[in-house]
């Protein structure tokens, strides 16, 4: 250790700040790695120390070791570390722990001593570590990617010649399983002789069609398990041709694309169970993905749900049973995670029961019977979540006592072939017996995916409910099968029972076209006890970055819930956190959360506010409380079109193959595509005229008859404002475009008005704070989140008829023959200026002033907010960047706080000042009651300090892992006895004068509390 001690010296780690030797017992305290995580380190993995950051142990630490080819392998295979130090005397060598070489058999060399200070700790907590070598851990080099793509391009081979894919998912996993029992050194007592089998044993048995029939047989009688069940019939599909394409996937051969296998690399006793998921996706094939919205889950989230449920579960209780049901369980990953925390409950529980190996078996057979049950319609996903549990219960064992180990029959008994929703099959009467402790899974998000099955249960439960006299009937929009699932697995609860779902988050945000008001989630509200809220839309596009499928973009939420069974939930406190972008989950799945993305809420508050929910994922209260008044004082632009004498709306005509309505009238009319459509302007030299002599729909032709506000439905990428222009012109549009028709040219103002909030600052606010879409989903702009803008009259009709004069001017200019650039950028910043009185006119209407709060809080949603969902690098970088000694930016958030505690703790005796800690990582300001003499008087007093003398100073205070605390949850806080605190990361966005409202709100309220306590 004397080598790497050096290393931890000039890197700055030691333990207490990340840093944790393996001969000390504390890092399995203080570490809250997984289960398998935390038993792969000490028995496969073994480093002389490691770095942990945000629960993961990001590098490991080697000193000479003595059989570096085998680390190399197994660090390949576990999956976890992306950066691997091996010193040897005074020579540093640092490695990629995601990329082994085969040809070099190790991992791929990052660099030596040379390139040591990128290892750093400040650059490893900061992310510039990570930053910098983003490319080399690239996910395509990692074991799970290699393993899919392999088991992908055999299955491919295959399907060539058996047309049943469920034989051909049985037989890869066998195959899998007999991998699995060989690198755990399980002897194999095929043929009578029990040994210890290679890669090389089991290819040479493949080579005889029929001995490796009998020795699939075999191990299918052996163990007495669901695993992947093969008949007679079965069996007579897989011909010698198909062992030989085994054989060439075991045998790291060319499978048929130009990639080689690399199965001879794969050790499955170290292969993290999230390859399970991945093998799910590929045995049910993407196409049928697609049709049921079933995406496996990642193991990150799987661990975040069984903290919140499982976990709570057995701290409140002492005991080691547990009952979860997943009702959509896929590969089962919920159930295997679930069933390692129950044996090792009872491990812990029961020591001397764990080791007697008879007693053992017993106790894990019963384990897996009593506790893990789980539905799903697709019966290749049943058997992979029955082979999943199956390895889960041999992980625990010796491999001499695997040899004579028989797996519990779980098929029909608890694991069942069905459509959740089909009240008629067995499992509804086995499964209602069963008090369950958590309802736990990832159901279906497919849009529209009730069948007939669940709009009947739908009805049944309704009439049912009705009878009770409930005050709001069960209800799910448009067929959302997530919402479905969300309420039937009441049915199989009880009042404690702790239900977990992943669901597609838009359930918490769309509405109906005919309501103000989602009937789901009225109902929901109405019916259920929300625990809390885990949003994860603003990194949809991370969430399941390991799927093949690329388009599995959509968002993702999860719901922690109980069922209420007709208690009333006004009063339920539920707790929401925002999972936002960051260096750490884009390449570590490590969620770094600010402080304002943990929020509580009054249950009672989201009945009474639907767009609440919005508010919540990129706002704050203050937020809430300015759109609240707005939506109170001002009416809506729907308020102000409803007149129907004086406005009509409607979208365009819509095609189809199959068209009926005649439009042969309307042929010869403009017809206005939406890339013609921009704000103020429509490009009537793009279009062609209108030639159909049918349609599907034609609309209300007064639509199409001028003067009307066309608007598109898609929003400005560049800025999340709409593109819409007046039609001075009769014209024809599809239905991507939407029209609101006044029918007298005196109403052009509001036409104007309206036009000019769709294209402001405040409508991009709005659009953040309480669209359905905007940073959740597709950047769209529905109509009744485009009629519920205030409309604020601002008196701004000669702005808009400059600006679309302007833009005129500028199309002309282009159409010429001699185009004046000159000419155009003049006009271009004259419509900048023009905007900008636009926006200045909204604020002044509703008495904004700038730097005031209502200022601050708009500013902050467009500064720093909008970046990220239009994902702008630059800005985005600059939200990032640090701040400078003495930058007024910091200035302006200390002042803040002197401007909240100044007038009640300055007088002639003493004053209330800021101080300011300033370091490149680091900033913390302290605010204190110093003595009113010349000495102090400056309000903000500016010192430098190393970012190692502030962390030492928050060590003093008493804070405790000062790395995660500060580095993954953005702020440490508190009191002494002379000032109060606060440090945070130096980045722009954490010292917005809007997180500064919050702030210093929040100390407040605590200096008031204690103040009533007479503290």
């Amino acid at each position: 250790m004397k080598n790497l001690q050096k290393i931890f010296d000039d890197l700055g780690l030691k333990e207490g700040n990340g840093l944790f030797l393996l001969s000390s017992n504390d890092w399995k305290k203080e570490c809250n790695f997984s289960s398998r995580v935390t038993r792969l380190i000490e028995v496969k993995i073994k480093p002389d120390a490691f770095f942990c950051f945000g629960n993961k142990p990001l590098i490991l630490f080697y000193d000479n070791p003595s059989d570096k080819t085998t680390i190399h392998k197994a660090i390949w295979n576990f999956n976890e570390s992306p950066i691997v130090f091996i010193v040897e005397d005074d020579l540093v060598e640092i490695f990629n722990g995601f990329h082994f070489i085969k040809n070099n058999d190790e991992l791929e060399r990052i660099g030596t001593n040379e390139i040591l200070t990128d290892f750093n700790y400040f650059q490893l907590v900061t992310g510039s570590t990570w930053e910098t070598y983003q490319t080399k851990l690239d996910k395509k080099n990692r074991v799970d990617f290699n393993l899919l793509n392999n088991i992908k391009d055999a299955r491919s081979l295959l399907s060539a010649t058996i047309k049943e894919q469920r034989v051909i998912n049985a037989l890869i996993g066998k195959i899998i399983f007999i991998r699995y029992l060989i690198d755990r050194k399980v002897k194999i007592g095929f043929e009578g002789e029990r040994k210890n089998w290679t890669n090389d044993d089991l290819i040479h048995v493949l080579r005889n069609r029929e001995k490796a029939i009998e020795f699939l047989k075999y191990l299918q009688d052996k163990f007495n398990g669901d695993m992947f069940p093969l008949d007679d019939k079965d069996y007579e599909l897989i011909s010698q041709n198909c062992f030989d394409i085994i054989i060439r996937l075991l045998n790291e051969d060319n499978l048929g694309n130009g990639q080689l296998s690399l199965f001879k690399l794969y050790d499955f006793s170290i292969i993290p169970i999230e390859f399970v998921s991945n093998v799910y996706e590929s045995f049910i094939g993407e196409d049928n993905q697609k049709n049921e919205g079933a995406y496996y889950t990642p193991l990150f989230l799987v661990d975040y749900i069984l903290t919140e449920t499982v976990e709570k579960y057995f701290d409140n209780k002492y005991a080691y049973n547990c009952r979860v049901l997943d009702p959509a369980c896929g590969s089962g990953i919920f159930l295997v995670e679930t069933l390692r925390k129950i044996i090792e409950r009872f491990i812990e529980i029961h020591p001397v029961l764990a080791s007697n190996p008879e007693t053992f078996k017993r106790a894990l057979h019963n384990l897996a019977k009593n506790n893990i049950f789980g539905v799903d319609k697709n019966l290749p996903a049943i058997h992979v979540a029955i082979f999943s549990i199956q390895l889960t219960l041999l992980d625990y064992q010796n491999p001499s006592d695997i040899e004579d180990f028989r797996f519990p029959p779980m098929l029909e008994t608890n694991f069942f072939e069905s459509d959740f929703f089909d009240t008629e099959k067995p499992f509804n009467n086995i499964l209602g017996q069963i008090p369950f402790d958590c309802i736990l899974g990832n159901p279906p998000w497919k849009g529209g995916g009730m069948d007939e099955k669940g709009q009947s249960y739908l009805k049944a439960r309704k009439k049912k409910e009705k009878e009770q006299e409930r005050e709001y009937a069960i209800a799910i929009n448009n067929g959302e099968i997530a919402e479905g699932f969300v309420l039937r697995v009441s049915d199989f609860a009880k009042d404690t029972t702790q239900i977990a779902l992943i669901v597609r988050s838009s359930i918490l945000y769309n509405l109906g076209y005919k309501t103000e008001f989602s009937p789901f989630r009225r109902y929901w509200l109405q019916e259920f006890f929300i625990n809390h809220v885990f949003e994860l839309a603003p990194v949809r596009k991370e969430i399941f970055d390991q799927s093949n499928n690329d388009t599995a973009i959509a968002p993702a939420a999860i719901l922690f819930y109980r069922y209420a069974n007709g208690k009333n939930t006004d009063d339920s406190v539920i707790k929401h956190v925002t999972l936002k972008q960051s260096r750490f989950f884009s390449f570590f799945k490590v969620f770094s959360i600010c402080r304002t993305d943990f929020k509580k809420v009054e249950q009672k508050k989201l009945k009474e506010y639907d767009w609440l929910w919005k508010t919540l994922v990129y706002g704050s209260y203050l937020d809430f409380n300015f759109i609240k008044h707005l939506k109170t004082d001002f009416k809506s632009v729907k308020e102000i079109i409803s007149d129907i004498t004086i406005f009509i709306i409607g979208t365009g005509i819509q095609y189809s193959s199959k068209p009926t309505e005649d439009s042969s009238h309307l042929i010869g009319l403009p017809l206005i595509d939406s890339y013609s459509l921009e704000s103020f302007f429509i490009d009537f030299s793009k279009d062609k005229d209108f030639s159909k002599t049918l349609v599907h729909r034609r609309r209300n032709e007064l639509l199409f008859k001028a003067p009307m506000l066309l608007i598109r439905e898609g929003l400005d990428m560049e800025n999340l404002k709409l593109k819409g222009a007046i039609s001075y012109r009769d014209c024809i549009f599809k239905d991507s475009i939407t029209s609101i028709k006044a029918f007298d040219h005196s109403c052009l103002r509001q036409l104007k008005q309206i036009n000019a909030i769709y294209s402001s600052n405040f409508f991009s606010y709005l659009a953040i704070n309480t669209f359905s879409s905007i940073g959740i989903e597709r950047e769209r702009a529905k109509n009744y989140n485009k009629f519920s803008i205030p409309y604020i009259d601002c008196d701004v009709e000669n702005i808009v008829s400059e600006i679309e004069r302007l833009k005129l001017r500028i199309h002309k200019e282009k159409l010429s023959q001699l185009i004046d650039d000159a000419k155009i950028t003049d006009y271009k910043s004259s419509i900048e200026i023009l905007n900008k009185k636009i926006d200045d006119a909204i604020f002044n209407s509703l008495s904004i002033v700038e730097e005031e709060q209502e200022a601050t809080i708009i500013d902050y949603a467009l500064d720093i907010i909008r970046p990220f969902i239009i994902n702008d690098e630059n800005k985005i970088k600059h939200a990032y960047s640090n701040l400078s000694f003495e930058d007024q930016y910091l200035a302006n958030y200390a002042t803040l706080f002197l401007n909240r505690f100044k007038p009640t703790l300055d007088n002639n005796e003493q004053k209330f000042i800021a101080e300011i800690w300033h370091s490149r990582h680091i900033v913390g300001m302290l605010f204190k009651v110093v003595p009113n003499i010349p000495e102090n008087s400056k309000d903000i007093v500016w010192i430098k300090k190393g970012n190692d003398l502030i962390l030492q100073s928050l060590i003093k205070l008493g804070s405790q892992k000062i790395t995660d605390q500060l580095f993954v949850q953005k702020d440490i806080r508190g009191f002494e006895a002379d000032y109060f605190y606060i440090f945070k990361p130096n980045e722009k966005r954490l010292w917005h004068q809007a997180i500064g409202y919050l702030d210093v709100d929040e100390f407040m309220d605590a200096v008031l509390k204690a103040g009533r306590r007479g503290e």
